[in-house]
């Protein structure tokens, strides 16, 4: 059974990991792996914006960039409107190459929402290491939005164990960003909220895997 890796920023070789790369790292792209391609909301201030989106949207031509991110908005970090522009540019070139969008988003919620209700997406949305509450997690999903977690599952003084534990099993994902827990450990944690077996998430992931990328995943 395969352990799926939805957004991590190193190279774990595992045949079902989506590992995110910026403009700049698009060199690194190897034929056998899968990955996410976007400028980060904090680089917006850092980056040629317009060669930096032309390489975004080069890359989202390819097959195996299966989805633009990260992408967000990050009110933690300087010059939210140029994020706001950047992040919306990306979102046009994802919805041009029918591919889902990762997203970054720290103390933005109520901005991305009213984004995502404006634009009424036809292609997936995934939130990255989410931290939000119930309450936001509930009007993400009403747009079809998938929630991944990561290591903040261990935080035994975050929101994020209550959220993950109520979540439909068709919204979820894992992932381990740039921590250095293992995967295998996350969907230990995972399945122990839940109350599942392993192998149970493991197959959830999967389905939301197939679902969100059209990719088969043979189990």
């Amino acid at each position: 059974m395969h352990y799926i890796n939805i957004h991590t920023h190193k190279d774990f070789k595992q045949k079902f990991t989506v590992q995110n790369l910026f403009p700049e790292e698009t060199d690194q792209i190897k034929a056998t792996g899968y990955y996410s391609v976007g400028i980060h909301p904090w680089e917006v201030q850092n980056t040629n914006i317009d060669k930096s989106l032309s390489i975004v949207h080069e890359a989202a031509s390819l097959q195996n960039v299966l989805a633009i991110g990260e992408i967000g908005l990050d009110k933690f970090k300087d010059a939210f409107n140029l994020q706001t522009h950047v992040f919306l540019k990306q979102v046009d070139i994802a919805v041009t190459s029918k591919k889902p969008i990762i997203i970054h988003c720290v103390k933005a919620y109520s901005e991305l929402l009213s984004i995502l209700k404006e634009k009424q997406l036809s292609i997936p949305v995934i939130i990255h290491r989410y931290s939000g509450n119930k309450t936001i997690a509930d009007q993400l999903i009403k747009f079809g939005s998938y929630l991944s977690f990561g290591h903040e599952l261990f935080n035994e003084r975050s929101k994020v164990q209550k959220v993950f534990r109520t979540l439909p099993d068709e919204n979820i994902f894992l992932e381990t960003d740039d921590s250095d827990i293992s995967l295998e450990d996350i969907y230990e944690k995972a399945a122990d909220l839940r109350n599942i077996s392993i192998e149970k998430l493991q197959k959830i992931i999967i389905a939301n895997f197939r679902n969100c990328f059209q990719i088969e995943v043979n189990q």
